[in-house]
């Protein structure tokens, strides 16, 4: 077994602190508090979710639920998702608590059938049976509201309900939500500014109806010293300058620090300690994977795009970018062509800022990315 788990749920004995986090988010579940949690992409949210949905004290007393509505572009689709995630939570527990949901969702009784071998019901739903997708969604919240246990229902990627075509979708879901009291929710993305307007803003339906949290980096001596008592575990060995050299190397951010590490556990004979050197080896094979990727991803993007994103990438963090300094630097064609640009990157997720003071700093979503441009460019 491989502790540095990149693929799956993480299981508690790989799980790398976040301690204070997951008591965090019990606290609110326990205490019927909606949360917001927000992060950088890859920084290690949904596996926190599932951590904390594996604590003994959610365990034993709640029916829980994650869906990840990133791919979804309309209401139908996020009605869909929500009513397959239940179905499949409800799949273990057997025919009498499927009936049951069927049985709420009235609106597409027709669409179910039954397994000939099992006798249970068969979600055969489809995009086009949701016709009244207001009244399914009304039946999937009663559901949760009449369940025989407390619920919790993780949103992922929340900010895509912005994007749906339908509108007031916000004020839709709020209605329901605010009403509930035997399901906790908890509102997750990787688009912080999106997402903490939709929160923080008077004008909007879910202003001041959530706890918030932001999921920053492991500090670097908690993550460094799991890093160490793994490999002491599995006999093997890393070198300290190897260990801070990794976690420096992407900024403490956890999935590639982690990718490197399993890549480097998976890849260098038990018997080599993991240096500097093989890490960077381990990052060199890492690009060259996923090359052809990254290629995918430039050839969807105009030659103003490009040039932004590869502009962006060399800075690492990239202060004042429509301005003139920043374009002569960088041999762009204008202020407005690099802000056209970056309207379109931050729409792909391909970039993401953060703040300093009143500066927005902007930065490459993906690491590997970054790191590979700066390498081909």
């Amino acid at each position: 077994m491989n502790p540095f788990v990149i693929n799956g749920i993480i299981p508690d004995r790989y799980f790398c602190d976040r301690e204070d986090e997951t008591r965090k988010i019990e606290t609110c579940i326990m205490n019927h508090t909606n949360m917001l949690m927000t992060s950088p992409r890859r920084m290690g949210k949904t596996q926190l979710i599932h951590h904390v949905y594996n604590q003994k004290s959610i365990v034993e007393a709640y029916y829980t639920f994650y869906v990840d509505i990133y791919s979804t572009t309309s209401l139908h689709e996020f009605i869909l998702l929500l009513s397959k995630e239940i179905y499949i939570g409800l799949v273990p527990k057997g025919k009498k608590f499927l009936d049951s949901f069927i049985s709420v969702l009235r609106s597409l009784s027709g669409c179910f059938g039954y397994d000939a071998l099992t006798g249970l019901p068969s979600f055969d739903v489809k995009l086009g049976d949701i016709r009244m997708p207001e009244l399914t969604l009304s039946e999937i919240f009663s559901y949760l509201e009449n369940a025989d246990r407390p619920c919790v229902f993780t949103i992922d990627e929340f900010q895509q309900i912005g994007k749906y075509p339908e509108k007031n979708v916000e004020a839709l879901l709020r209605t329901h939500i605010q009403k509930m009291n035997n399901c906790r929710f908890i509102f997750a993305g990787s688009d912080r500014h999106t997402l903490e307007n939709m929160f923080n803003s008077p004008a909007k339906p879910f202003y001041n109806s959530v706890e918030q949290m932001y999921l920053d980096r492991i500090d670097k001596d908690v993550y460094t010293g799991f890093v160490r008592d793994m490999f002491r575990e599995y006999g093997r060995s890393i070198s300290e300058p190897a260990l801070s050299y990794v976690y420096d190397l992407f900024e403490g951010h956890t999935y590639y620090v982690h990718n490197t590490l399993h890549n480097a556990f998976a890849y260098t004979s038990p018997d080599v300690e993991i240096s500097k050197e093989i890490i960077d080896v381990t990052v060199k094979d890492i690009l060259q994977e996923r090359e052809h990727s990254f290629l995918t991803q430039l050839s969807l993007l105009n030659y103003a795009q490009k040039e932004t994103l590869i502009a962006i990438a060399r800075d690492v963090n990239a202060y004042e970018i429509t301005s003139v300094a920043f374009v002569k630097k960088h041999s762009l064609q204008s202020p407005s062509s690099v802000q056209n640009a970056v309207r379109h990157l931050l729409k792909f997720q391909m970039i993401t800022y953060h703040t300093d003071g009143n500066t927005k700093v902007y930065s490459l979503s993906d690491r590997f990315l970054r790191m590979w441009i700066v390498e081909k460019y």
